[in-house]
Parts: C-alpha cells; sequence; structure tokens
C-alpha cells in the first residue's frame, strides 16, 4: 500500500471476523498487496472483493494515527481491554502538538478522549513524554469489559480531577481507598462544592470513626460525612486547639488530618483540589512522630509530592514539589526527589542543577547528592565527574552496599582495572557482587583459578550479567574441561548481551569461544 498505517493496525485485524462478510478471507493478506498485484493475484477468485471492502473499512476508520472507537468495539465483543484513558481539556490539542500524536498510535473517542491499550506497550512512555512537554491532561487506567458509554469515560475521568492526578494508576486507586472512606464521584462532588462555599468550614480526615462525637463534644457542627474505613467531616466551628488537645495522648491510634477554608484559600493554586490537600494533611499527621492531628501548612505540600511519587503521577509530584520549596522541613529529600523526577524525563541538566544547589560548604554533604550526581554523569558521558561522585558518596557511608558496588562497577566499566584491584583489596566483607568483580578483574589479571572461585557465585544470583557468563563460559571450556556446561553458560550469555557487545568483550580479552 501506498499510505502509511499507523502502528497497531495490524491489533485490530483479526477482529474483522465479526463481519460475516469477512469471515471467508485470509485477513494476513489484508494491506499486503498493492493493486496492481491483487488484480493479478485475485483475477477470477470471490475473495477479492471482500478483501477491498475489508481495506476499505479499515481506512474509513484510520484518520492520521488515530482509530476510530467503532474498531475498539468490535475488539470488545471478544475480550476485554486495559489500557490508559485520556482526556484533553485544551481545545486544539492535537493541532498544537501533532509531535505527540505522531510518535504513537492512539483510539478516539472525540476530540478530547484518547485510549491506549496497555498491550500496545509505552504507555508510561507516553505518559513521561506528556509530562516532559508540560502539557496538560488527565488519565486513568481502566479496564473495557463493553463497549464504554460517555457517562462511564466521563466518570473514570472525574474522579482523577477531583483528585487533581494527571494520572491515575489502578496502584493509586487501591491506595486511595486506605484514605478516602468512598471513591463515589457524587459524594466526593457534592462534600468539596459544599466546602468551597463555606468560608468558615473545615474538612476532617480521621482514622477514628467516632471523632464525629468527639467533634460534637467541643461544639463542632457536622455539616456534611462520609463514612467508611475512615471518616471525612465537613464541620464549621471547629476549635483546632481543642481538638489537638483531645488527641495529644492517643497520638498512635488516632490520626487526624485538617484543612480550614481559610488554609485552602491560602495555600490554593491552579487545578488544586481540597481533598488531596486534605489526604496531604492525613498523610502528614500519620508520618510525623508523636501527633496525632494535622492541619495542613506549607511543609504538606512536600508529603503530598512523596505521595504523587509514590503513585507513580510524576507531573503532579513535580508540581507539589515545586511548590514545596519555600516550605519544606526536609530540603535535600525534596532535592533528590525532584531531580529524580527530570532524571526520569531525561533533563540531566536540570536533575544535576537541582543536586549541586546542595553541595554548597553551609551544608552537611549527603551522600545521596553523590550518588545520584554519579547516575547523572554516567547518562552526559562524563565519567570523571562520575568516578568522582561514587567515591565521595562511598567514602561518606562506607558501610552502604549499594554505593560500594556503584563505585566498583563504574571502576570496571571504565576500564580501570589496577584502581578497582586495589579497591577490592581494601575490602573486608565482599557481599556476593563484590566477590564477583574479584573474579573478573582476576580474570583480566590471568588468574583463572581465582577467577572460576569468585565468578562462580553469579550462579547463585537471579540477575545475571551478560559478561560474568561469558567469563565463566570460557573458564568451564578450557579450564575445567566441561564443554556441556560451557555451552549453556554461553547460550545465557548470547540471549543477555546483543552481539555488538558480546564480539566487544570477546576482543578485548582475547576468547575464543
Amino acid at each position: 500500500m501506498l499510505r502509511k498505517l499507523p502502528s497497531n493496525t495490524d491489533w485490530f485485524i483479526p477482529y474483522l471476523k465479526e463481519f460475516k462478510t469477512f469471515e471467508e478471507i485470509p485477513l494476513q493478506e489484508i494491506f499486503k498487496y498493492s493493486t496492481e498485484e491483487l488484480i493479478q493475484k485475485y483475477q477470477t477468485s470471490k475473495n477479492l472483493v471482500p478483501l477491498l471492502l475489508a481495506e476499505r473499512f479499515l481506512w474509513e476508520n484510520i484518520e492520521d494515527n488515530f482509530f476510530s472507537y467503532k474498531l475498539l468495539n468490535l475488539v470488545l465483543k471478544e475480550r476485554e481491554v486495559s489500557g490508559y484513558l485520556f482526556y484533553f481539556p485544551n481545545k486544539n490539542f492535537g493541532k498544537k502538538n501533532k509531535k505527540v500524536f505522531s510518535e504513537y498510535s492512539f483510539i478516539k473517542f472525540d476530540k478530547t478522549y484518547y485510549f491506549y491499550p496497555s498491550e500496545w506497550g509505552n504507555g508510561f512512555k507516553i505518559l513521561i513524554n506528556l509530562w516532559r512537554r508540560g502539557i496538560k491532561f488527565f488519565s486513568v487506567e481502566i479496564n473495557f469489559d463493553k463497549e464504554p458509554s460517555e457517562e462511564f469515560i466521563k466518570n473514570h475521568l472525574k474522579l482523577a480531577q477531583i483528585l487533581d492526578f494527571s494520572h491515575l494508576s489502578q496502584k493509586a486507586l487501591e491506595s486511595l481507598k486506605t484514605y478516602l472512606p468512598t471513591l463515589e464521584i457524587n459524594k466526593l462532588s457534592k462534600i468539596t462544592d459544599k466546602f468551597l462555599k463555606t468560608k468558615e468550614g473545615f474538612l476532617v480526615l480521621s482514622s477514628k470513626s467516632e471523632i464525629k462525637k468527639d467533634l460534637e463534644k467541643i461544639g463542632a457542627k457536622i455539616l456534611e460525612r462520609l463514612e467508611g474505613g475512615n471518616i471525612v467531616l465537613l464541620v464549621k466551628n471547629l476549635d483546632l486547639n481543642k481538638i489537638k488537645t483531645l488527641y495529644k495522648k492517643n497520638s498512635e491510634n488516632t490520626k487526624v488530618g485538617i484543612l480550614p477554608w481559610k488554609i485552602w484559600k491560602e495555600f490554593k493554586n491552579k487545578s488544586s483540589t481540597p481533598l488531596i490537600f486534605l489526604i496531604g494533611a492525613f498523610e502528614h499527621a500519620r508520618r510525623a512522630n508523636h501527633i496525632s492531628t494535622k492541619v495542613f501548612d506549607g511543609f504538606t505540600y512536600h508529603i503530598i509530592g512523596d505521595l504523587f511519587f509514590e503513585w507513580k503521577d510524576l507531573g503532579k509530584a513535580l508540581k507539589y514539589y515545586l511548590l514545596a520549596k519555600n516550605h519544606t522541613e526536609q530540603p535535600i529529600e525534596l532535592a533528590l526527589s525532584e531531580s529524580a523526577i527530570y532524571y526520569t524525563f531525561g533533563d540531566f541538566d536540570k536533575a544535576e542543577t537541582i543536586l549541586r544547589k546542595q553541595l554548597c560548604g553551609c551544608k552537611k554533604e549527603d551522600p545521596l547528592i553523590h550518588y545520584n550526581l554519579a547516575l547523572i554523569y554516567l547518562k552526559k558521558e562524563k565519567n570523571e565527574d562520575a568516578k568522582y561522585h561514587f567515591y565521595k558518596a562511598h567514602l561518606l557511608d562506607p558501610e552502604n552496599n549499594i554505593f560500594r558496588e556503584a563505585l566498583i562497577k563504574c571502576l570496571w566499566d571504565l576500564g580501570e582495572y589496577e584502581e578497582l584491584g586495589e579497591f577490592l583489596n581494601l575490602l573486608k566483607n565482599p557481599s556476593v557482587k563484590e566477590k564477583i568483580y574479584m573474579g573478573k578483574y582476576y580474570f583480566y589479571k590471568k588468574e583463572y583459578k581465582k577467577a572460576f572461585q569468585y565468578l562462580k557465585d553469579i550462579l547463585t544470583l537471579k540477575e545475571r550479567d551478560g559478561e560474568t557468563l561469558l567469563f565463566l563460559a570460557w573458564l568451564y571450556l578450557y579450564f575445567n574441561k566441561d564443554k556441556e556446561v560451557s555451552h549453556i553458560l554461553l547460550k545465557e550469555a548470547q540471549e543477555i548481551l546483543s552481539t555488538e557487545k558480546l564480539e566487544k568483550i570477546k576482543r578485548e580479552f582475547g576468547l575464543e569461544i
């Protein structure tokens, strides 16, 4: 065919059998031939017309890189489909962001609603692409078991909007159930709307279901409530000092998050919602030692950022980390989290800048700052800088296996074999991974007996690197004289290493195998 088909077109083709007209045609031949080839191949065949109709049907339901929802409905008649449901609220989004849609194919419901099946892969890459570009969107992980109605689509996306998610995963959804007593849209919308109109109001989220009686005892008036595992209340006439005193002695068993309307007005920002502030205050109370009650404050931004980070909504995590900068009590942790997001986005310069600000002489150096900087420099191919910061991380925390093993790997990968040997000889209680690098070092030194002694430990690990397996395969062939084991290890190494990498290692170490 002359026209280029979007990726994943083949995914729909088997389901054309839903139409009786297409039952007998060889589906594998759809879009396989040019017009001239079709004329030659199907001169006397009855299948030509159905084949052409099948191709026409597909073309009528494909526009640029979009598939019509009608094609999805064919699949849903046969089975369930899980994936990412997207809503892009800005008008003319498609025209302004053609590059986003040109890289991936989507199923289109209308100009603002799209679907991307998980089976197509790259779902999280799409999210990263959108976050990195600063594009406004809402997304939920969803499972379609039948043709979705417009109401069904909007309701699922509404939950993400009410709670200020850009991407609401199934993991996040399960986590939210441990905070909120219900996820019913109407109930959450009702209590949110009423809070926004009640200037003297307070939203309260408590792990203690009997809190309603306690609040009434101290003069609070209950306006709305949502009950379940935890309880959400909208109240007024609440004396914050009294409620803090009330639960002060019971901090381990009761946790309470509070969002006063006045605090909401002070800290609210574009797209934020009261319920995510309330969840943040509740989580703040859970994380803080020796307190049971927490009123939202600026530091709570940091807590919300952490929650979104755990929920894999990196766009919103970054938003709240940026809001927390002038309020956080944990600047190093904030810098590490913020830089990790930019690292994931591929913005290594930004990630580096954030971390380097934590290295001024007025602050105590944190080994994680150096470790993460080293990872960034590896990505930027600044190998000497990476080595320096791996050393710094190790020197600041010598007992940390992660830092030590990262330094060892760095030295090996950079070919600093003699320096690596000196470092390894200083280790008193090497880990299994460190012993393997000892084996690699001795292999480099051609001390094969010692090399084998250490390298064979890789067979105890679930995750194995191809280079070590290749060395072992060579040792079993020439040192242990066991061709069968050598063949097994070589095959495993070939499955892990690319052909180019495999040949490079062979050349570097003079291996014939």
